[in-house]
């Protein structure tokens, strides 16, 4: 008679006739892990100037006024682009159209000066000008040159602390394994004109020609780690 042996019967001599697999360690890293800071100020040499302006007519004066408005604007500052972040339009309960812009231009320093009296010059009955605000806050291409000159010196000061640990243990090859940048954002600061300051402020303030070229600082810090195979026992 014979005996059908099951399939787990005939593969297990299979099995036992193989040599083992060898199980080989995953490699284990030696790291270094380095906090780098790099700081500068970035400055600028524009100002972001806001100007309001508020303009009102009849009917028969309502289609020119838009223009106007717009016109009285580009002449405070004739070689600034000024581009318009707010515009409204409304009828008050006499019947008068109504007309309200919110303007920005980037202008220099040295065209400041005086930039409130030419708002006051340039308004008359039915339309009003004022200088809202002059913040010298630096542009984004300002920022972000100053950022990659000091990821730059990071990645500078990464590269001699990575000589300096190959000469420290000589034969050992480290490598950069990872770098992780985080920026601290600048202080938010803004300068008025003295036409804006309270009146207890203004009087305690010195007498000075108007807003200054201020800097701001930006800081970057980064998390460095320098890794080598560890040599095995």
């Amino acid at each position: 008679m014979m005996r059908v042996l099951p399939p787990l019967a005939l593969c297990l001599p299979l099995l036992l006739t193989l040599p083992a697999t060898a199980q080989v360690p995953p490699p284990v890293m030696d790291q270094v892990v380095l906090d780098l800071t790099a700081e500068d100020w970035v400055g600028t040499e524009t100002a972001r100037v806001t100007v309001s302006a508020d303009a009102a007519a009849t009917g028969a004066d309502a289609g020119s006024q838009r223009g106007d408005l717009l016109k009285a604007i580009d002449g405070l500052a004739p070689d600034a682009d000024w581009r318009i972040v707010g515009f409204d339009r409304s009828t008050d309960q006499a019947g008068l159209e109504r007309w309200r812009a919110v303007a920005e231009a980037r202008l220099a320093e040295t065209a400041l000066g005086g930039l409130s009296d030419k708002a006051r010059q340039a308004s008359r009955p039915g339309l009003q000008l004022r200088v809202a605000s002059i913040e010298f806050t630096p542009t984004l291409g300002e920022t972000e040159a100053v950022r990659a000159r000091l990821r730059a010196e990071i990645y500078g000061k990464a590269a001699s602390e990575l000589k300096a640990l190959e000469q420290s243990f000589p034969g050992r090859k480290f490598r950069m394994g990872n770098i992780d940048f985080a920026d601290q954002p600048p202080m938010p600061y803004a300068r008025k004109t003295r036409e804006d300051m309270p009146a207890m402020a203004m009087a305690a303030a010195p007498a000075q020609g108007g807003p200054v070229n201020v800097s701001e600082k930006l800081v970057i810090h980064a998390r460095v780690v320098l890794s080598a195979v560890a040599p095995r026992e």
